[in-house]
């Protein structure tokens, strides 16, 4: 009798954390390093206590258009007859992938464009009180489609990741109305609050018996969503009219629950198209979202004139350059499993099915992680142009050492292609463009990432009968083969490129 169920999703494309880049072109363009500055609307999601620096009524439309590159080179073999690999009857019976049993190839993602809209509105109806108001959305990849067949040098194949992940589709939209004020000269505080919504769909293979054969595959796909409160808490101090500190925490409610509907596809790969049939179910994912913090210290040249009052000042017309170094650190190591339960039935046959699979851990073992946005700008006209640049650097949620079977291990054995969370260096280089009452900003990122080596996995090929054990893919013919419990196993490789485009205006 078949039963699988669902696959747990982590709803959230991950670089270092749960952050790829920065968002609000300003940021973008300085390598993220705009919490000590926080001199534009998207201070609201950067330091809401910046809000009170905004002069009348401002405003921000801007969106990143991102290209993320993702790859995995599973290392070893494909299994073959003697684990119980069948593709009699599938669109791979006239290769011979499963007697001839090539390597593994590389598999990468389409290459989709990711778009990540920003928009807020901020009003200062006095110099030491200011609101905003706008829709958030977290820097991030947004979609991953991988391949489910590739070619080998024995034929048609099934992808080699196709245990780990097919395709997610990501939005997370934080509703945002935060207040900031300034109740000393020299000091700013605000608090933001987001009831906050999250969507994922997605898709992955699991398997009717065990083993990795096509025959018995089991396609699930995923679509759910989910509501969850978060909040924005920040504070400005200006010890000397040319020193600005900054500190700035989102803060996630934890567990998120996301309540959707899973669709299992039996015989995904027949041939005979008439043998593939559908079936749904409820799916409820449970996931630890972490909450991230943010400190800064920032130096600004001021040009001859500026107003002393802090509340006066216009960066871009006062100043003649500035320099930001930021530090990043975020609770990743909430996120160890995420799990998902799941009620209703997998039909194999219309009327003939089981149960779906009632509970799916997936673990993730992430990590505590940190790290640093080190940002410039210079006023080359003032109050007209200025250009800007900057460096990240982030240490990666899913990389680094590990404790496994009692010994310490340069890895994370549960890593995998659904996530990146690897370390990350990016370069940034962006500018305004001010005409009166507008403002134009342009930017771009590149972010290069360390990838990962995984060399022992421990991630078991999805089953509904019975669990796979390390044991059971030990012991030789008539069991899973070792691919069975490592399909992880590999080399991972990813690299993000971000264009910023927006627009302010000041009225």
């Amino acid at each position: 009798m078949l039963a699988v169920g669902s696959v747990a999703y982590a709803p959230l494309c991950f670089a270092g954390g749960t952050e790829l880049g920065a968002v609000g072109v300003a940021a973008v363009g300085r390598g993220g390093a705009f919490v000590a500055r926080a001199s534009d609307p998207m201070a609201l999601g950067h330091n809401v206590a910046g809000l009170v620096g905004l002069a009348g009524v401002q405003w921000t439309a801007s969106m990143n258009v991102g290209l993320f590159r993702h790859c995995f080179s599973r290392v070893g073999r494909y299994d073959g007859v003697e684990s119980g690999v069948e593709t009699r009857g599938t669109v791979f019976a006239s290769g011979s992938y499963s007697t001839a049993r090539p390597a593994y190839p590389e598999v990468c993602n389409e290459l989709e464009p990711a778009i990540v809209p920003q928009l807020v509105v901020t009003w200062r109806p006095r110099s030491w009180i200011a609101v905003g108001a706008g829709i958030l959305t977290p820097a991030g990849i947004g979609t991953q489609r991988f391949p489910d067949r590739v070619v080998t040098s024995a034929g048609l194949a099934p992808s080699p990741s196709r245990y780990m992940v097919l395709a997610t589709n990501v939005a997370i939209i934080h509703p945002t109305l935060g207040v900031a004020v300034a109740p000393t000269p020299w000091l700013r505080i605000g608090a933001a609050l987001q009831p906050s919504f999250g969507h994922f769909a997605g898709a992955t293979m699991a398997n009717a018996v065990g083993s990795q054969s096509p025959a018995t595959d089991v396609r699930t796909e995923a679509d759910a969503w989910g509501f969850f409160w978060a909040a924005n808490f920040g504070i400005m101090v200006q010890p000397a009219p040319w020193i600005t500190l900054g500190a700035h925490a989102h803060i996630n409610e934890t567990p998120v629950v996301f309540t959707g509907t899973s669709t299992a596809t039996v015989r995904p790969y027949a041939a005979d198209a008439s043998r593939i049939h559908t079936s749904k179910f409820e799916s409820v994912v449970t996931l630890p979202l972490p909450s991230l913090f943010r400190f800064g210290a920032r130096f600004a040249s001021l040009r001859a004139g500026a107003p002393e009052a802090w509340a006066d000042r216009d960066p871009m017309r006062d100043e003649d350059f500035d320099v930001e170094v930021d530090f990043h650190y975020e609770t990743s190591s909430l996120l160890q499993q995420v799990v998902t339960r799941s009620t209703g039935n997998v039909e194999v046959e219309p009327g003939m099915g089981s149960p779906a699979t009632p509970e799916v851990i997936l673990r993730r073992s992430w990590r505590d992680t940190f790290g640093l946005r080190v940002g410039a700008e210079r006023n080359v006209i003032p109050d007209t142009l200025a250009i800007r640049g900057g460096f990240s650097w982030d240490l990666g949620a899913q990389t680094g050492d590990r404790t496994y079977n009692g010994r310490v291990i340069g890895w994370n054995p549960d890593a995998g292609i659904d996530t990146a969370g690897y370390d990350t260096f990016g370069l940034s280089a962006g500018a305004s463009l001010r005409w009166r009452w507008l403002t134009v900003d342009l930017a771009y990122q590149h972010i290069f990432t360390a990838g990962q080596t995984v060399a022992v996995g421990r991630a078991p090929t999805l089953s509904g009968t019975v669990p796979i054990t390390a044991s059971d893919c030990a012991r030789g013919a008539g069991y899973p083969g070792a691919g069975a419990c490592t399909n992880n196993q590999g080399n991972y490789a990813a690299a993000y490129d971000v264009l910023s485009i927006g627009f302010t205006g000041r009225h």
